[in-house]
């Protein structure tokens, strides 16, 4: 396993060509450090690795940034050896406008997959490198308009009596909370940030809610002024929500890719978009529209990433009825600069591109 990370190492930075234009692309990974632990029903985390890209054409880089997970059996490495498998391909790419991002966007499959993140990671690039070279913010060539602040939801992991105090205390006058369940459902948790908040709050159970009654755990979040609770069973289990709730329920790990859209629509009453699972911004756009065609409510989410990541996940939130943007805040070693995190609302950069930049040399050896 050495010997093959050390290959990657040699490999992680090289020139190569598009028809006309010198190109330059390099990637590297990062480990990150939540300012605290960061618990889940599912895991607790310590550290988490990402993988940063730089696209540099005619003077001016593009960034992208992949978060791995395992549950969606994406891990560092293998995001790795997917930017390397690319290679040849990216060779061939011309980027002139959006379409060809999103032609690039169809033919990066047959390279990256299974990978969604690596995919992700190559196209949020393109969108920065294009709206960089433009003079315009990724948000403009989405939607058409200036960017606007995002309100997001900040997160309260699993947490002792003490941690709990603490956190609270830390998002006074934030004005949304999303508070992170398990399989125990301590409405008693729920409770005590009422108490202390008046933020709207979500409660997201990762799945760990099978075997309990849903809608009276509903109601009772309820009766505290819960807005929502997202993705309470695993995925295979969609079947079993109830179909009358007092509150509504959002997908999560039910809904990765654009795919699941139409599905999910049938069950749920919203669903989460991430850039990593469903392989960027592209896509992200795509889903957005259809939702908004079927009625769905929305969200736009993210993992444990930087400012880079979280600026394009901003980009798509200018279309979504929530945000759960608050990754690079919760991490204490963001190597990028970018939408700037006021009281749970995220601010929009006079800048170009996506609005983040690189605070260190990230990719120099």
């Amino acid at each position: 396993m050495r010997g093959w990370r050390l290959r990657f190492q040699k490999f992680r930075r090289r020139e190569i060509r598009f028809r006309t234009l010198l190109v330059k692309l390099a990637w590297v990974s990062r480990e990150l450090h939540p300012r605290r632990v960061f618990r889940i029903s599912r895991a607790r985390r310590r550290e988490v690795r990402n993988v940063f890209v730089r696209l540099e054409c005619d003077g001016i880089a593009g960034y992208g940034e992949a978060s791995p997970n395992a549950f969606y059996d994406e891990t560092c490495e293998g995001v790795a050896a997917k930017l390397e498998a690319a290679r040849d391909w990216l060779g061939t790419l011309q980027i002139r406008d959006s379409a060809d991002i999103e032609r690039a966007w169809e033919e990066a499959w047959r390279h990256v997959a299974p990978s969604r993140a690596a995919q992700c990671a190559i196209d949020v690039a393109l969108w920065d490198w294009l709206a960089r070279r433009e003079g315009r913010s990724v948000a403009e060539m989405l939607w058409n308009e200036k960017p606007r602040a995002v309100t997001s939801f900040c997160t309260i992991g699993l947490s002792t009596a003490e941690e709990l105090d603490e956190k609270v205390g830390e998002l006074a006058c934030f004005p949304r909370i999303k508070i992170k369940s398990d399989a125990a459902a301590s409405v008693e948790t729920v409770a005590r940030v009422r108490e202390r908040s008046a933020a709207m709050i979500a409660v997201d159970a990762n799945c760990a809610w099978s075997g309990l009654d849903i809608s009276a755990l509903a109601a009772e979040l309820a009766r505290l002024g819960v807005e929502f609770i997202e993705q309470p069973l695993p995925p295979g289990d969609d079947a079993q929500l109830p179909t009358k709730c007092a509150l509504p329920i959002f997908a999560d790990e039910s809904c990765v890719t654009e795919t699941d859209v139409e599905r999910v629509a049938q069950r749920f009453d919203g669903f989460n978009i991430k850039l990593v699972k469903c392989g960027g911004i592209t896509p992200a756009r795509r889903m957005a529209l259809r939702a908004r065609a079927l009625g769905c409510k929305l969200m736009a989410g993210c993992m444990l990433e930087s400012s880079a990541l979280i600026a394009a996940g901003a980009a798509i939130a200018q279309r979504t009825d929530f945000a759960d943007l608050d990754g690079a805040w919760l991490i204490a070693d963001d190597p990028f600069a970018g939408w700037q995190f006021e009281r749970g609302v995220l601010m929009p950069p006079h800048h170009v591109g996506l609005g983040a930049e690189p605070i260190e040399r990230l990719f120099e050896s």
